[in-house]
């Protein structure tokens, strides 16, 4: 029995420290219904969503310990798309544990010899009282026409390569009235364009022009429907 003794001392010096294995998921704006991707073979590349419509990103961990880690645009163009931070406890869950924090960082940085605008957080979990699931949640906002990517990096296990990147193709607006959900009071203001063929110097003839071809026809009235009933925020 006392020769076993050394050998557990040696096994409790060496063995290796515990870190959360984490991911991140993205939502609707609720935090609860989850995104459809473009193609369900394809992972982190979304369906379409709106200019302005709010997204939430939940990093989320199936173990406790410690752990730190990013979510951050790079955009070398513009602002297509941006993530904000709720107050400080909002966006921190329990699990994640007392003394978890996150961090925003903005500016710019050179990554293959081109220049990044950067817009994201830091994050780290409480190596003692962090336990499995929900941990920090950001919101989402897509700005402009285009495609922006978030990228997701796990430093415990590499601080170079990110562990994915979520892909937003961001495109027009159905919500015409700008009140957070597509429906009969945007086909009205669609309808009052109907058959519009100035909208290149009309403003886009309020934005019902969405294939952006000058008119306003059945091209745009198929466009308008795939979004229907869905809200932005």
């Amino acid at each position: 029995m006392k020769k076993l003794i050394p050998f557990i001392l040696v096994l409790a010096v060496i063995t290796p420290a515990v870190y959360a294995q984490v991911s991140a998921r993205v939502c609707l704006a609720d935090g609860n219904t989850p995104l459809k991707l473009a193609d369900p073979c394809v992972p982190f590349v979304y369906r379409p969503i709106m200019v302005g419509t709010h997204l939430t990103i939940i990093v989320d961990s199936d173990a406790g310990g410690y752990w730190y880690g990013a979510l951050t645009i790079w955009d070398t163009n513009q602002n297509y798309g941006r993530l904000y931070m709720r107050d400080f406890n909002g966006s921190i869950f329990p699990a994640a544990g007392e003394m978890a924090l996150i961090l925003e960082f903005l500016g710019t940085q050179t990554v293959d010899e081109v220049a990044h605008d950067t817009n994201g957080f830091q994050f780290s979990g409480d190596e003692d009282n962090a336990v499995p699931g929900d941990w920090f949640i950001v919101d989402y906002n897509a700005i402009d026409t285009g495609t922006c990517s978030v990228i997701f990096f796990d430093w415990i296990t590499d601080e170079v390569y990110p562990l994915c990147q979520m892909s937003f193709t961001h495109v027009p607006t159905r919500d015409f009235n700008d009140d957070g959900i597509v429906n009969f009071k945007d086909f009205v203001l669609l309808g009052s364009n109907w058959r519009r063929t100035d909208c290149q110097t009309q403003e886009n003839c309020s934005g019902t022009d969405l294939d952006e071809d000058g008119n306003v026809d059945f091209d745009d009235l198929k466009l308008f429907a795939d979004f229907w009933l869905e809200r932005t925020r």
